[in-house]
């Protein structure tokens, strides 16, 4: 178990199961105020002499996580625009020194957290955040973002879900190289950008394509554990009885962490039920097209230093393009869906996700046309694109919107002509963002696309301010109409 600490272990697990925290997250992140070992003893010599106060326990020798942006308070006197601009430096961190007691994985660069609970860097929504960073100028903060993931490529093979220790058995949906290429292309510089991230881009694409993420030629995720989940593991507790009649019902959780949808009922055989959740085995439609373009830009990168090598990635790519096309479109329904790895049938939540082959260029013109309809009469709402047309009480479900959804489906409408669906939900996305702004002074993690009026919810935790990747989105989507 990825504990901070092996000796800890019995701590750990009484202050997780004590009811103390609202949100055990943030007894995953403390901060030790003394060795492990210390701490270790001074517990058992505590519990030696009877019942322990454990948030007294905890208040001594821990410190909670706190992020730059904890204290950060809205100027009123603030537009959205100013709003945004403002609350970067409280979203940056400084490069990590290396000694601090805590789960936190260093990072020798600065970098941007989240938000909110999200006290460090994530993968996947640092490609979102990365957008705003460029549009505000900030490339030197887009440099470290990329050197920081470039040096955990080369440490641990592959960039972690999230910068903690506990999150160093998976990933995220991999968009790495498209940072490098939007990085490049911001500078002037995109082969120069290649050149010195190509050995990372690679490396990470050996990561997606050997077992057991790579399962009969096409991406799946997976997560090397296989037990609860480190920074929820009371809520994880809960599942314990139920695990042992379902074996990898563990790792399929941890694996949909990985998707980044965590959770939807996308990944369940009964929408509404969590115990049936059976990640690994599905192909997801939207991990298969980020791989299709990470191999069309290894082949860019490749084209001139090693031509035998561009050939193969740019091969793969279109391998994998036919296969989105044949096999993840239903020719019924006109929309890409999931496919069950049992049998290969399409999966039949309709979900944001498939418009990822329009975004990625794997739908032929008459696909993209029929996808494009399918979407907007399923998931197009009064403020933007739902997440899944379902229900669930889960996060990644109706009435949910996320951002880095709306972008994708965005370029992916452009990219084959339907401009004017496309400006239809920038522009509902952006006036979903203004109204909570104006009604909280805040910009959030997620939000409900039926009635932006109402708090999103659902999911394992409240609603989170700050918030990096809906920033990103929302300048990107500004300057679009400049």
């Amino acid at each position: 178990m990825e504990y901070l600490d092996q000796s800890l272990k019995d701590l750990f697990v009484d202050l997780h199961c004590s009811g103390l925290w609202v949100d055990v997250k943030a007894i995953s992140d403390s901060i030790l105020r003394a060795p492990a070992e210390e701490i270790c003893a001074a517990y058992d010599a505590a519990r030696a002499e009877g019942p322990v106060d454990l948030q007294a326990f905890y208040d001594h020798w821990f410190a909670p996580a706190r992020s730059p942006g904890d204290t950060y308070q809205t100027d009123p006197d603030h537009d959205a625009l100013q709003h945004l601009e403002a609350i970067w430096p409280h979203l940056s961190h400084p490069a990590d020194n290396g000694d601090e007691r805590s789960s936190r994985f260093p990072l020798p660069n600065s970098y941007v957290v989240a938000g909110g609970r999200f006290h460090e860097a994530y993968y996947w929504d640092s490609y979102f955040t990365q957008l705003g960073l460029l549009r505000s100028g900030r490339t030197a903060q887009v440099r470290d973002m990329l050197d920081n993931f470039d040096h955990a490529i080369k440490l641990i093979g592959f960039v972690p879900n999230g910068f903690r220790s506990y999150f160093l058995t998976r990933s995220q949906p991999p968009f790495f190289s498209s940072m490098v290429a939007d990085y490049g292309r911001a500078i002037g510089d995109l082969e120069g950008s290649f050149a010195r991230y190509l050995p990372a881009m690679e490396a990470e694409y050996h990561f997606f394509m050997a077992t057991p993420r790579n399962h009969e030629g096409l991406a799946r995720h997976w997560d090397s554990g296989d037990g609860p989940r480190i920074e929820m593991y009371a809520t994880d507790l809960h599942w314990q009885d139920h695990a042992q009649d379902h074996p990898e019902f563990f790792r399929d959780l941890r694996a949909a962490c990985e998707s980044g949808w965590d959770f939807s009922s996308r990944w369940l055989s009964d929408p509404t039920d969590l115990g049936t959740i059976r990640t690994t085995r599905i192909w997801p439609v939207d991990l298969n097209c980020l791989l299709l373009r990470m191999e069309e830009l290894l082949a860019k990168a490749t084209a001139s230093s090693a031509p035998e090598r561009s050939a193969q990635y740019a091969a793969a790519a279109e391998s994998r393009r036919a296969a989105i096309s044949e096999r993840f479109f239903d020719p019924e329904r006109g929309y890409f869906f999931d496919l069950s790895i049992e049998d290969g049938t399409r999966l039949p939540i309709t979900s944001a996700a498939g418009l990822f082959p329009l975004w990625a260029g794997a739908a032929t013109p008459e696909q993209a046309a029929r996808a494009a309809d399918w979407a907007e009469r399923h998931l197009l709402r009064e403020g933007g694109l739902l997440t899944t047309d379902i229900e669930s009480g889960q996060q990644w479900d109706s009435p949910n919107g996320w951002a880095p959804l709306q972008w994708i489906a965005v370029q992916g409408l452009r990219r084959y002509g339907f401009d004017a669906l496309a400006e239809t939900l920038r522009t509902r996305w952006l006036a979903t963002c203004d109204t909570v702004f104006r009604e909280t002074g805040k910009f959030v993690e997620k939000y409900n696309v039926i009635d932006p009026h109402i708090r999103s919810g659902g999911g394992e935790y409240q609603l989170q301010d700050g918030f990096g990747w809906t920033n990103g989105v929302y300048l990107d989507f500004v300057d679009d109409a400049r």
